[in-house]
């Protein structure tokens, strides 16, 4: 891996955007790096994702000069190379474990899709967040759907057409981050999550991710409800499930392996 930096430790992966002199822009060799990563980190033995930027920024978005030479190019590469970035977050998006996001410097576009896409992102307190693509004459194509999902319609509405950069008090006021902490303290509060996210059940925690995917997109009707119902019965009567409530009872912590 050129553009990305993987480790592991005590079932916790960090995944590292590695391109700080251009303040971790992506480009399609970084993108498909990352899309290797996450294709060997869904079954390998960790069992949360941290997702970090190496440097003083998370990341600034696209490489400007790599889109440049892309757009220049044949429709087929223009296309394929937008394809590269809807897919990397798609993928991220359905990772089947806990992803966490460390955000400091610049997150912009791009960067901004990557924590949207995510489950859970926290801020260093001097991070900055924005949308600027009309700036250069282009749209949040490819991120929209997470950030749009993290932001609301009409909070995407502004950010998207004016393009203007915020804070991160701001981007914990419209539930972009659930976390704003100290710049020094950034690694350490996002591995100690991680830690608090380990001592629950590994079936849960990817039940609890595709209960969210599977209410938040739907109406509430009966047969919603009866969704609901199916889900948590058919959980219920797993090893796991049945480990946890017993650990309850004899109160002890539950043995999930």
């Amino acid at each position: 891996m050129e553009f990305i930096k993987l480790a592991h430790s005590n079932e916790i992966a960090t995944l590292t955007l590695n391109r700080p002199d251009k303040r971790n822009a992506m480009h399609g060799p970084m993108i498909m790096e990352c899309q290797q990563a996450l294709k060997s980190l869904a079954s390998d033995t960790s069992r949360v994702l941290l997702i970090t930027g190496q440097g003083e920024n998370f990341c600034a978005g696209g490489d400007i000069g790599w889109m440049q030479k892309i757009a220049v190019g044949s429709q087929a590469d223009n296309y394929n190379d937008a394809e590269l970035l809807a897919d990397l977050l798609y993928q991220l998006y359905t990772f089947p474990k806990p992803t966490i996001v460390l955000a400091q410097g610049a997150t912009l576009g791009g960067g901004l899709g990557l924590l949207s896409a995510a489950d859970i992102a926290i801020a260093a307190k001097s991070a900055s967040f924005g949308l600027p693509e009309v700036k250069i004459g282009l749209t949040p194509s490819m991120i929209s759907p997470y950030v749009i999902a993290s932001l609301g319609e009409r909070f995407a509405h502004y950010y998207f057409l004016t393009g203007e950069r915020f804070a991160a008090d701001e981007a914990y006021r419209l539930g972009l981050v659930q976390k704003i902490t100290a710049d020094e303290d950034l690694q350490s509060v996002g591995r100690s999550l991680a830690e608090t996210v380990l001592q629950n059940s590994p079936r849960a925690l990817l039940a609890a991710k595709q209960l969210i995917r599977m209410v938040s997109s739907q109406k509430i009707t009966a047969e919603l409800a009866q969704k609901t119902s199916e889900h948590l019965a058919e959980l219920r009567a797993t090893r796991e499930a049945q480990e946890g409530l017993q650990a309850f009872l004899e109160k002890r912590k539950p043995r999930w392996v």
